[in-house]
């Protein structure tokens, strides 16, 4: 009897624990299918758009005729000469936008991003200084100066298109990224500027009698050199060529599910193969007044059109560095970041000559996650 009831609830208990088993497997079902809903809910396509202040270096060079190297520089040339009003505005602004698509499943990345920036000069500066009273009527009203206008225009376009994939695998934890992208990249950059420079550096006075140097104080003039320049040049530079980039995250603070705060960088690299155009004209008159009727001499006419363009070979070189604040569907990005593209720019006047265009400044962004 006691056997019959020990098999009995043998059976009993076994069929409780198939029960049981059931149960937990049914429950952990729908909790499973949650988890890996979660890790497939992250949104699909990132919208990105921002702005930034770039340093621009390198886009062109200033006109300068031998009479603007005269040492010791005239009074005219000070506060400001006729070179330093040629100088170049040191910033550039503009805007940037992104859109990236992450398939569900993959740690496949797809992007296209867009960056552009500008900047413009307008300067007019006048110097002048009046020479002290001197004989003759004529002399009081011929002063030293120097007058320059300079206009300057600068823009720059990249855009990105890149195929990448996550090969970190956590190696920055669960929520860090660390994405390696192969892409195209074309760049456009073009300047134009202008200086208009007219020079009076030095006033004398001559006796209009010579040699007899009589005392009459109508019978002196004032005698000087004046210079006149133009200058205006157009360069660009257009390319494409193969990139290579690197870019990672790392959470510091928080979790993904909330808010998450991030140390972001990254490195990129790209081969431009274009062309290279400069365009350059300017002309420099010179003039000497003795103080005679019909006393102006010409010193010196020169006029001079230089049209060049070659293929050119473009290496190009950056990488960024920021912080970032994550949400499930939207981040904010401050960081700052540098653009190096070397032997890009022809920066020559009468002959042609490579120089480096160097963008880098800081940068904000804001991303926008759809989908998933």
């Amino acid at each position: 009897m006691s056997e019959l009831i020990n098999t009995q609830a043998g059976k009993s208990d076994f069929r409780w624990m198939l029960l049981t088993t059931v149960c937990t497997l049914a429950l952990c079902g729908p909790v499973t299918g949650i988890a890996q809903a979660s890790e497939d809910n992250h949104p699909t396509v990132w919208i990105e758009l921002g702005g930034q202040l770039e340093r621009v270096d390198g886009t062109t060079s200033r006109f300068i005729a031998p009479y603007l190297l005269a040492d010791p520089q005239p009074p005219p040339f000070s506060p400001v000469s006729p070179i330093e009003a040629q100088r170049t505005p040191r910033y550039a602004v503009g805007g940037e936008g992104r859109i990236s698509f992450e398939p569900n499943g993959t740690n496949w990345v797809f992007t296209a991003a867009v960056r552009y920036g500008r900047s413009n000069g307008n300067k007019h500066v006048h110097n002048q200084t009046y020479t002290p009273p001197a004989i003759g009527p004529h002399a009081l009203y011929i002063s030293r100066f120097a007058d320059t206008k300079a206009l300057e225009n600068e823009s720059h376009f990249i855009l990105d298109f890149a195929a990448g994939k996550d090969v970190g695998l956590g190696m920055f934890g669960n929520d860090g990224t660390s994405i390696l992208e192969v892409g195209v990249r074309y760049a456009q950059f073009s300047s134009k500027t202008t200086a208009d420079i007219h020079v009076r550096p030095h006033v004398g006075i001559t006796n209009l009698l010579g040699s007899l140097h009589l005392p009459s104080k109508y019978l002196a003039a004032p005698t000087f050199n004046q210079y006149t320049q133009f200058g205006h040049s157009e360069r660009n530079f257009r390319g494409i060529g193969p990139s290579l980039s690197w870019t990672a995250s790392a959470p510091v603070i928080g979790h993904a599910d909330g808010a998450e705060l991030a140390l972001d960088w990254g490195i990129n690299g790209a081969v431009l193969f274009g062309r290279q155009k400069a365009r350059v004209h300017h002309n420099t008159y010179a003039y000497h007044s003795s103080g005679r009727q019909a006393g102006y001499a010409v010193l010196y006419k020169i006029n001079t059109d230089r049209d060049r363009s070659r293929t050119v070979t473009v290496p190009n070189l950056g990488g960024f560095a920021g912080v970032s604040v994550k949400f499930p569907n939207a981040k904010v990005s401050l960081g700052y970041r540098a653009d190096f593209f070397f032997g890009a720019a022809d920066t020559g006047i009468d002959a042609r000559k490579t120089s480096d265009l160097n963008f880098h400044g800081p940068f904000a962004k804001l991303s926008i996650g759809l989908g998933g």
